[in-house]
């Protein structure tokens, strides 16, 4: 009986413990498996096996990485004319998942989502999650605290830069909420 229950709870264990070595915890492990739809990767874009994007993403690190701060969930990458730039910061939940907050910039612009990871599968919750979310708006996601400064873009701009600010968004107890 007592090699059964010991069996059983190794088992236990070993399930547990692949189960948590495939869930997210640090900005690296988003970026790992961040998909194209969300930010494009030139050296996987155009044959997207998962040999090329591994590589792609190894040589985007390698070129691009400009800030990886895992103990404040924050990302920054640059870019170039061909490569967006990428920023990410992690807000954690009280139930221990996160919202991924990305920014990606471009020539001629930049896009803002607030997405989730769950059952490896990811999904955009940005009108969900965010309240007056916006594709106009440029939010400014944080290094330090939890706080995202909301901007209008540009109209008179050709690429949408930055306009006035609009509000901040005040992450507390799992949520977003405005602050004027």
């Amino acid at each position: 009986m007592k090699i059964k229950l010991l069996f059983s709870l190794f088992l236990f264990c070993a399930f547990a413990s692949v189960a948590d070595a495939q869930t997210p915890r640090t900005v690296r492990d988003f970026f790992n498996l961040l998909p194209q739809k969300y930010f494009l990767l030139e050296g996987c874009s155009a044959n997207p096996t998962r040999a090329n994007c591994d590589r792609a993403r190894r040589e985007y690190v390698d070129t691009f990485l400009e800030v990886e701060d895992t103990a404040n969930g924050y990302w920054k990458s640059g870019c170039d004319g061909a490569q967006s730039c990428l920023t990410m910061a992690l807000f954690k939940r009280p139930d221990a998942s996160y919202i991924v907050a990305l920014k990606t910039e471009f020539e001629m612009g930049a896009d803002n989502y607030f997405l989730e990871y769950k059952g490896g599968k990811w999904t955009d919750i940005s009108r969900a999650a965010i309240p007056n979310f916006s594709k106009n708006n440029i939010y400014e996601l944080p290094r330090r605290g939890t706080t995202v400064e909301v901007f209008e873009k540009d109209k008179s701009s050709e690429i949408g830069e930055r306009g006035k600010k609009l509000y901040d968004l005040v992450w507390k107890n799992g949520k977003f909420s405005v602050k004027r």
